[in-house]
């Protein structure tokens, strides 16, 4: 047995299952295999497959059950064809995004989500937003990222038009204005018609080499399939709300410590490890006093985050960061999610704290603007229902 794979024995006996059922799941695609070192020929079986079909068969036919498994990382709940995870890969509209990453800006993946085609909303004079009055930017500048950008964006005209009955086409402009609004809210300054990764990296003082990493690094976040947030966004786009209202919706779900604030706790865990010196020894303290480590696993990805792996080979060297990625992987056998590779790249660049959210935020509104476009189109309300498990009628 290793960490993540086990004996074909091992599996048929977790899932109460014949050795033929379980190869009949593996070649359904429901179970992952890997070869062995000394036996190629011999077969391990993932282990987070394993429990995934355990939890569904634990839920069985009743659908009430079903039901509320599947908003906690369970089967879909929604349909869409925005992104897929599967094996492994993070792909937009079919396309692999770190494939992607190597040449495509945001305003790129922007156009492909929107499905925008042959039409680019960001020459259109409307995709341009107005000008905050100087007092209100100072008024916000000391509030945290998601609410300065939940203050500033009423404020945008394109934010408050009408998305009811309008047809998707005429909104991509104001979407446009929207994504350059977020980037701007969310360095707390004017927006500017410049490649979004431009804008920041002059905003931010770094060179063009540098620039080059933040555009990566908005690509591979720019959206993530059914998240929290994007859910939040979905719910709101199905009552006919605006993208404004929309965003507003996103950029909450964003705000919570189990959502957006992971990025808070990497950096303190590179602060640690910067104090220390030492990565076995922050990895062995923080484990002794019951501390998690935080973003070095992802349900979705078992075998590691694509995203973190198409952005930190790309980063300055850091041998103190090197020295936890290797601790983590021979103690624990974890890799790092994009929020450690975020704030790796906050840190290699000298970014100011925050700006790892920053990044996020700004990336993911293009994809909360593709589900509130695409939620727009089913035309249903979503209402699901709550099972009553209270006290009885008096």
């Amino acid at each position: 047995m290793t960490d993540k794979f086990i004996t074909a024995d091992a599996a048929a006996a977790e899932l109460a299952i014949s050795r033929a059922t379980l190869y009949a799941y593996v070649s359904r695609g429901l179970v992952q295999t890997s070869g062995t070192g000394d036996d190629p020929r011999r077969r391990l079986y993932s282990v987070h497959d394993i429990e995934a079909l355990k939890k569904r068969k634990s839920v069985g036919r009743k659908p009430k059950e079903a039901a509320a498994q599947a908003l906690d990382w369970g089967l879909p709940v929604l349909t869409s064809s925005i992104t897929r995870i599967t094996d492994g890969h993070l792909a937009y509209r079919g396309q692999d995004a770190a494939k992607l990453a190597e040449t495509a800006t945001l305003e790129d993946v922007a156009r492909l989500l929107w499905q925008c085609g042959e039409f680019d909303p960001f020459e259109d004079a409307k995709a341009q937003p107005n000008a905050w009055e100087p007092e209100l930017l100072a008024l916000t500048q000391s509030l945290p990222l998601t609410e300065r950008c939940q203050t500033l964006l009423p404020f945008l005209d394109s934010g408050r038009v009408t998305a009811w009955k309008r047809d998707n086409r005429r909104l991509w402009p104001s979407a446009s204005a929207l994504l350059r609004g977020v980037a701007a809210a969310s360095v707390n300054a004017q927006s500017s018609i410049k490649p979004l990764h431009l804008f920041l990296a002059e905003h931010w003082g770094v060179e063009d080499k540098e620039a080059d990493l933040i555009r990566r690094a908005l690509v591979l976040l720019a959206d993530h399939e059914l998240n929290a947030s994007a859910f939040a966004v979905r719910v709101v786009a199905s009552t006919g709300a605006s993208l404004g209202a929309c965003l507003n919706a996103g950029l909450s779900a964003l705000s919570g410590p189990m959502h957006g604030g992971m990025t808070s706790l990497v950096e303190l865990l590179f602060d640690e490890l910067e104090r220390v010196g030492n990565a076995e020894q922050v990895v062995e303290e923080r484990l002794r006093r019951g501390d998690s480590i935080p973003a070095f696993h992802h349900p979705l990805y078992p075998n590691g985050d694509p995203r973190a792996a198409a952005l930190l080979p790309h980063l300055p060297a850091d041998p103190s960061r090197d020295d936890l990625l290797r601790v983590m992987l021979e103690t624990a056998g974890q890799l790092p999610t994009c929020d450690v590779a975020l704030v790796a790249l906050r840190r290699s660049l000298r970014l100011p704290r925050g700006s790892a959210l920053a990044l996020f935020a700004i990336a993911r509104t293009t994809g909360w603007i593709a589900h509130a476009l695409e939620q727009r189109q089913d035309e249903k309300l979503i209402r699901p229902r709550a099972r009553y498990v209270g006290p009885e009628i008096s």
